[in-house]
């Protein structure tokens, strides 16, 4: 479980990339959350927050020194932290939505690793 809510936020973060901040990143990964799970101004202030916090974590985590493994390993722990402190914000039915894309996003990974691999 942990690794499919990691996969769809290494997607979301994918599409952040080109923008230069953390900030930025944070803000365009709220405003889809917001879109796609239709967040309340309270709701998308506090996933704004947690969004922010976790990539700056992140962001620190990959630039820094420690093992691939130590740092897959503290990734994945942020994640869960994430989904954690979401859970608390989100309704329910918002929360399994979200579940549902991370799924949906692990398929369709799934399906084109598939196809690439018919293809060599």
């Amino acid at each position: 479980m942990k690794n499919l809510f990691l996969i769809a936020l290494l997607f979301i973060s994918l599409g952040c990339f080109a923008q230069t901040t953390l900030e930025e990143r944070a803000t365009n990964q709220t405003n889809r959350m917001k879109t796609e799970l239709n967040l309340t101004d309270d709701q998308y202030t506090k996933v704004y927050d947690i969004n922010l916090g976790i990539i700056m974590k992140n962001d620190g985590i990959k630039t820094s020194t420690f093992s691939e493994e130590v740092k897959n390993e503290v990734l994945q722990s942020n994640q869960q932290a994430r989904k954690a402190m979401l859970k608390d914000v989100l309704t329910a039915a918002q929360y399994e939505k979200l579940e549902t894309e991370v799924k949906a996003i692990k398929k369709k990974k799934r399906e084109k690793a598939e196809h690439k691999e018919v293809k060599n």
